[in-house]
């Protein structure tokens, strides 16, 4: 089976090409100065011709359907109230005249913390340009926050924006920079989005303890270090979508976070075809405290780093917790899979397969790196020198095997002319004997849409850890103990009937089975809108039902992993499922 958990669509995959249904009735000159108010369908489109201010105490509301075209390179500074509240039908567009200068974003710079809070929902904002050498003047291309926190931004489309800081130290965001703020940040597409001189080429956050969720983060790029998202603070960062992110320098293609001693989820996202120049394809992570890490159930597929660690690169004192994660067909010149740098993380349920790297297939450990492994699986990576699966640098780094799936077993770790004296019990080195693997080993090879669930007869089934304590549920959501031993691997297998898939927790909704071969059948209690799209995001089938149970024909689709968005009035759900 493959994944199964909500993803970011929400109902803004058809918002993308959303335009405003109202008639177009007149258009309105807005000079510079301040604004708020009500700006009305009637008046759209708001034609801006210089930088406004919403004042302290007041609020600007923008209806339904209003486009607000900035017709140089001016900002919207809100140190009132926004209220930028549309619907799936009626978008509110915030754009710019000349896309190749743009307009300055959305500033909530200082904003008393007194105010109500501003809400930008069901919006575009595009051609956002921000360029600087102070973080207020540089950063945030779409929208800035600089120490507010009371802003919720939802079900919006942040595309084409630019954030060109020049400044010293960090900055960046070319859709969303967040400085010592913690908005509300979901349910959007965040995409082809650009930082120039700092980092986040998607999303960067110093400070505050933003709340992340449930976004797609993808095709944006960056010149330092976090093409997707760049975290240094406090945050959580929970069932997103990142990926086609790219970043040019120092590190984390897919998500950079440095979260100075505190506390950092990433958790439930698809981490995918991410590259950097630097380290840390997938995942760059280096929080130089103690603060409680966690990356757990993730897709950590075909990302590269030219560096080290495709997937995910674990610097300095960091030592996360590392679970129920699948780790597959990414590329480096060290350490495919995982680099690990002078710390010991726990990793436990991992599948760790098919990653590429000059040294160190799956794992690169240097400068005593001690990791502990529990119930993992590296299988089928390749070390084009060294270390197909396991590369040690040096003597101080020995790693420790518990229960895990090995090929070549200890014997086989690449050694740069020391020894491996770290603690090996009750390791296999037997065939996983995957659903259907991808092909073959690194980026050229798809891991994301291949089915790494373990089938009947598996050597890894039942022969985990019996005394350890491990979550509920496994990568997908299944229950994580069947006959009363945990499996070795990301996915627990579920028996001879079939992988089937945990209901959706949201609007009672269920999906099932997972994989599907000729029906899928969805279970609503209300009337629903059902979208199947590709993980393209192209729609390939679309219906209503009264609600009850509904099976659908999939028979004519082609392999591979789908979407499947339910909508109703109570909400939406979304999950993924396997065409075999």
């Amino acid at each position: 089976m493959k994944k199964t958990y909500l993803v970011a669509m929400l109902a803004i995959i058809s918002l993308c090409a959303c335009l405003p249904t109202g008639m177009v009735n007149a258009q309105t000159s807005v000079p510079g100065g301040y604004v708020s108010g009500n700006w009305t369908l009637s008046g759209s489109p708001y034609l801006v011709q210089g930088s406004l201010m919403i004042p302290n105490g007041q609020t600007l509301t923008i209806e339904p359907g209003v486009t607000v075209n900035f017709q140089g390179i001016y900002k919207l500074w809100v140190l009132g109230r926004l209220l930028a509240i549309g619907t799936i039908t009626d978008t509110i567009t915030f754009t710019a005249a000349n896309i190749s200068t743009g307009w300055r974003g959305i500033r909530f710079d200082t904003t008393p913390a007194t105010n109500d809070t501003s809400k930008i929902i069901y919006c575009k904002l595009q051609y956002g340009n921000t360029t600087g050498a102070t973080l207020q003047d540089g950063d945030g291309g779409a929208v800035y926050f600089n120490n507010f926190s009371k802003v919720i931004i939802s079900n919006c489309y942040i595309s084409n924006n630019t954030a060109s800081y020049s400044g010293s130290g960090f900055g960046g965001g070319g859709g969303i920079c967040c400085s010592s703020s913690s908005p509300i940040i979901t349910n959007n597409i965040i995409s082809n989005n650009y930082a120039s001189g700092g980092g986040g080429g998607g999303i960067y956050c110093e400070g505050g303890d933003p709340f992340i969720s449930n976004n797609i983060i993808t095709n944006n790029s960056c010149a330092n270090f976090g093409g997707g998202i760049s975290c240094r603070g406090n945050g959580y960062i929970s069932s997103n979508t990142i990926s086609n992110n790219h970043d040019g320098g120092l590190g984390g293609g897919g998500i950079f976070y440095w979260p100075n001693a505190t506390d950092v989820t990433i958790t439930n996202n698809i981490i995918f075809n991410n590259s950097t120049s630097g380290i840390g394809g997938g995942i760059y992570c280096a929080p130089p405290g103690s603060g409680s890490n966690i990356i757990s159930n993730n897709f950590i597929c075909n990302n590269v780093a030219n560096k080290n660690g495709g997937g995910i690169y674990c610097d300095y004192s960091t030592s996360p917790s590392i679970s129920d994660n699948l780790i597959a067909n990414n590329n480096a010149t060290n350490g495919g899979g995982i680099y690990i740098y002078l710390n010991s993380p726990i990793l436990t349920n991992n599948t760790i397969t098919n990653n590429n790297a000059t040294n160190g297939g799956a794992l690169y450990l240097y400068d005593s790196a001690n990791p502990s492994l529990y119930n993992t699986i590296l299988w089928g990576n390749t070390g084009e020198i060294s270390g197909k699966q396991v590369y040690l640098d040096d003597q101080a780094s020995n790693p420790n095997f518990y229960y895990c799936d090995v090929q070549g077993g200890s014997a086989a770790f690449g050694l740069n002319g020391n020894f491996y004296t770290g603690t090996y019990q009750n390791n296999i080195d037997s065939i996983p004997m995957f659903v259907s693997p991808s092909g073959g080993s690194g980026t050229g090879f798809n891991g994301d849409t291949a089915n790494w669930s373990l089938q009947a007869g598996s050597p890894c089934i039942n022969t985990g850890d019996p005394t350890g304590t491990y979550p509920a549920t496994d990568i997908v959501g299944n229950p994580r103990i069947v006959d009363n031993i945990i499996d070795i691997g990301a996915y627990e297998y579920q028996g001879p009937d079939g992988l089937v898939s945990p209901s959706i927790v949201l609007t009672g909704i269920a999906i099932y089975p997972n994989p599907a071969t000729d029906d899928l059948t969805i279970v609503s209690p209300q009337a629903a809108i059902i979208e199947i799209s590709n993980i393209q995001g192209q729609l390939v089938k679309t219906f209503t039902t009264t609600g009850n149970k509904t099976n659908i024909d999939v028979s004519a689709l082609l392999s591979g992993v789908y979407i499947v968005e339910v909508r109703t009035d109570k909400g939406v759900a979304v999950s993924k499922f396997i065409k075999e």
